[in-house]
């Protein structure tokens, strides 16, 4: 995942007709007041804030796909490790994508895959599906069939959260060193084992991750990869941390003895009409 998926196109079509497709959310939510106060600076430790073993690797907070940058040092397990294993559902999750997408139609003998599916909408709310990469040999003719299935896996909210819960981690270690007393304890415990999971499907629900606090816009607000913020909510101020100007996490957790499912798939049955030229006019990464 070394290029960013575009957020936006626009494609021309046939009589000067346009289609503009962006990613947006289905619903758009309540607004919310938040207060930046300041950037989140690089820090070094010498053992990793996760772990405690020696820092030898160079940690992107938040991951670089989706805009984070070299802000300390963790270990290359608690790097690399836990990163492989939660941070793809995040990513999922920002970019608005599904993941390993199977196609069904009359027209090709069985299920055809794809690498992941980017969702993107029009001003009118109709949804466009776009092919995250190359796609396969057989999808044109799976379209031209009329109709297709799909079978997809939606982001883990688990894992999506447990990705959050370790870049605000981090960036409250960046801004206050690291933490201590039973809550962070349980907060590395947790991490660590994510990271020691046999495999991305064994990683272990967390309360601390899914107790979080967390609010997302899709215009970014500032290019900064961290800013300590603050969500005014009626109950009271939320201290926590903006990551990459969309995304603000809580630094605190409302934690909870019960926690939900968070596998989530989509089978659809789609109903495709002719296939119409158009050209790509312009993409917004």
């Amino acid at each position: 995942m070394a290029q960013r998926a575009p957020e936006s196109m626009s494609i021309s079509m046939p009589g000067g007709a346009a289609i503009d497709a962006e990613l947006r959310p289905d619903d758009p939510g309540e607004m919310v007041e938040l207060t930046m106060i300041e950037p989140v600076r690089r820090r070094v430790f010498e053992c990793c804030p996760i772990c405690g073993d020696p820092a030898t690797s160079e940690e992107h907070v938040p991951p670089k796909r989706i805009g984070g940058k070299k802000l300390t040092l963790t270990c290359e397990p608690c790097n690399n490790r836990l990163g492989s294993y939660v941070e793809p559902d995040l990513i999922d999750w920002v970019e608005g994508a599904i993941s390993r997408p199977l196609l069904r139609s009359d027209a090709v003998q069985g299920p055809r895959k794809e690498k992941r599916l980017l969702v993107r909408n029009t001003p009118a709310g109709e949804f466009i599906l776009l092919v995250d990469g190359h796609a396969h040999p057989d999808l044109a003719a799976i379209l031209a069939s009329g109709e297709i299935d799909l079978d997809a896996v939606l982001p883990n909210w688990g894992r999506c959260k447990l990705a959050l819960l370790k870049h605000a981690y981090l960036a409250a270690c960046l801004t206050y060193g690291v933490l201590e007393g039973e809550v962070a304890d349980e907060i590395r415990r947790d991490l660590v084992s994510a990271r020691d999971a046999k495999s991305r499907q064994d990683v272990p629900m967390s309360r601390q991750a899914m107790g979080l606090t967390v609010c997302r816009t899709y215009e970014p607000t500032t290019d900064e990869p961290a800013i300590r913020a603050v969500l005014h909510e009626p109950a009271g101020a939320v201290e926590g941390v903006l990551l990459v100007g969309r995304i603000f996490v809580s630094w605190s957790s409302t934690v909870s003895e019960e926690l939900p499912q968070v596998d989530r798939r989509v089978s659809r049955t789609l109903q495709v009409g002719p296939p119409i030229p158009g050209t790509v006019m312009s993409v917004r990464p």
